[in-house]
């Protein structure tokens, strides 16, 4: 499904000669289904991996394919969002903020799936009940939502065009640990239902633990001046 191999990421900073590196010779797969949790503190480089799987900026050096294509070329004809959904840690700023929710969550699933407003509100209604979001709430814009309710509806909008792989990256960093709580359970329940394979970026142990249980796994970033290494 997912597979990286030996990827490099450098950037160049206009006061040197030298490119600086944010990733080093990694390589990472995931597989259907399957969750992957990927720990390390600020700047070792995790979140410029989960740009890189979305193909919003090219490695380096080294290939990220998507059932053995290049994500890249996939991205921008924007047929790797059908598989491949990003959420991240500021949810207010995925939003459109003139458009009520209603919308934002009609939005991927038209243009995705090509469905009416009338499909759309069936595949969302269950995905709603499951997150405990009532339904007067779609009429609202995203500023009037509380932050726990803006990452739920980020996470339902992601997974209600059935991705087969979903990047989440500190999507729970930040957040009351009450809320974090109903965030990591909201996940564990529409992936049994979606059965949608995780990458779960953070720097949280406990959060990482509880995501990928007896059956994922937890990978550490190195951090230092070669940047993450896996």
């Amino acid at each position: 499904m997912l597979e990286i191999k030996h990827i490099t990421k450098r950037y160049t900073d206009n006061g040197r000669k030298d490119s600086i590196p944010v990733l080093e010779d990694f390589s990472l797969t995931i597989g259907d289904g399957e969750t992957v949790a990927l720990i390390g503190e600020s700047g070792s480089g995790k979140s410029t991996l989960a740009c890189l799987i979305c193909g919003f900026e090219k490695p380096t050096g080294g290939s990220i394919r998507w059932d053995g294509k290049d994500v890249f070329p996939l991205a921008r004809k924007r047929t790797l969002y059908r598989h491949i959904q990003p959420v991240f840690q500021d949810s207010l700023n995925c939003f459109d903020p003139r458009q009520k929710i209603k919308k934002s969550l009609c939005e991927p699933l038209q243009h995705f799936c090509r469905f009416s407003e009338k499909e759309c509100m069936a595949r969302l209604a269950p995905l709603l009940d499951t997150a405990d979001i009532p339904a007067y709430l779609l009429e609202k814009y995203p500023h009037e939502l509380s932050g726990g309710q803006q990452k739920r509806i980020c996470i339902i909008r992601a997974l209600s065009i059935r991705p087969k792989l979903a990047v989440l990256d500190e999507a729970v960093a930040g957040l009351d640990p009450t809320v974090m709580l109903h965030i990591l359970q909201l996940l564990k329940r529409l992936q049994k239902e979606t059965q949608c394979a995780y990458l779960f970026i953070t720097h949280d142990l406990r959060a990482a633990a509880f995501m990928t249980g007896d059956k994922g796994k937890i990978i550490r970033f190195n951090i230092g001046k070669d940047g993450g290494t896996g």
